[in-house]
């Protein structure tokens, strides 16, 4: 009898102890969900954007998943948490980081471009450039930057290509237009600084990819994001032969984080005319120990728009030769500008710049 007495009472306590367990658990349960409702409102308050202020955590130790479709460098970085709910309504998750939506190689035909009407896959891009996917959360927030002056033309052919496969790729972007004011000698340099400047104004962005006005990707799988290092995104391009022409290349298409674009301080602002601007950077990249990635050339692949070389620079090769001890006290730190105006356009959020006047020697 005593026997069962003592059984009885050690269930007793077990189911006791189960019982809290259970509770906590479900204590626990209820933080978890009503935690994650915050964040997925706080995603979801960038309007139409999904560019939003909140900072992302992420995760570097994804991998190649050997399919063929990622380049050589590391996955962009993918956010520790996976699934949110969303107004009691499934469940949002983050998008593929190689989404199934990719096509791979494109077929570019740029003379067929310039007689086109804009294609019906831009009709729900936001005023100003801006657009997100509804199917999911982007992983990347990307700012698009390019600078430009007086190529209407290969402005539309680049925007018409690139924004297809911008949504493919399921990023949330927005492109800026970075337009020298006046008929001065242009200053790519200074642009690329301006539009990286006025853009952390608008939206918080993962991503800055600085990107020449005519060069047409030709494979999708090419992912506009941010990797751990900097990113020469247009290794091969049809006028090299689709090869590296030397290896300090950077120009093109090159993406890089705030943080890295801040510790090298920007691009130059002293190249006036056409040429080493990008070869400045590489040095700059070269002396904060900054290394550059590249994809495989089979997929790094541009089309370039046939267009004229003016005003070469005849002393840009000068300036090269001190790029490694002058890039903290040239740059970002010595920008100098007057906005002219922004305007939102259909497809971009324009720019317009006045840099200033050339050295008259």
């Amino acid at each position: 009898m005593m026997r069962r007495c003592i059984r009885f009472t050690s269930l007793v306590v077990f189911l006791m102890v189960c019982s809290a367990l259970v509770s906590v658990i479900n204590v626990g349960q209820l933080n978890v969900s009503l935690n994650t409702r915050l964040r997925v409102a706080k995603l979801s308050s960038g309007a139409a954007s999904g560019l939003n202020s909140e900072k992302p955590t992420y995760d570097s130790r994804i991998g190649n998943d050997n399919t063929g479709r990622i380049s050589n460098d590391k996955t962009p970085n993918v956010i520790r948490e996976l699934t949110f709910e969303l107004r009691g309504n499934g469940s949002l998750d983050f998008c593929q980081a190689v989404p199934d939506s990719l096509e791979g190689r494109l077929n570019i035909d740029l003379e067929a471009k310039l007689q086109s009407a804009p294609p019906p896959v831009l009709d729900d891009v936001s005023p100003s450039g801006l657009w997100s996917p509804e199917s999911c959360v982007a992983r990347q927030r990307i700012a698009v930057i390019i600078p430009f002056r007086d190529r209407q033309k290969h402005l539309d052919i680049l925007v018409y290509n690139l924004v297809p496969l911008l949504k493919r790729q399921k990023v949330a972007f927005r492109i800026f237009v970075v337009e020298q004011f006046g008929n001065k000698t242009f200053n790519k340099g200074r642009l690329m600084n301006i539009g990286f400047t006025e853009a952390r104004k608008h939206n918080e962005f993962d991503c800055f990819i600085f990107h020449d006005v005519d060069l047409i990707p030709e494979d999708d799988r090419n992912m506009y994001t941010c990797s751990e290092n900097p990113r020469h995104m247009s290794p091969a391009v049809d006028v090299f032969r689709y090869k590296l022409p030397y290896k300090a290349l950077v120009g093109g298409v090159l993406s890089i984080k705030a943080e890295h674009f801040f510790k090298i301080n920007g691009y130059s602002n002293l190249y006036w005319g056409w040429g080493a601007e990008d070869d400045d950077m590489f040095y700059r990249l070269s002396a904060s120990k900054i290394s550059v990635l590249r994809p495989p050339f089979t997929i790094g692949r541009y089309k370039m728009i046939k267009h004229d070389r003016k005003d070469v620079s005849p002393i840009r090769m000068q300036f090269l030769k001190t790029a490694k001890t002058r890039y903290l006290k040239d740059g970002l730190n010595t920008l100098e500008y007057k906005l002219v105006k922004t305007r939102f356009e259909k497809l971009c959020t324009r720019i317009i710049a006045n840099v200033g006047d050339p050295p008259k020697n």
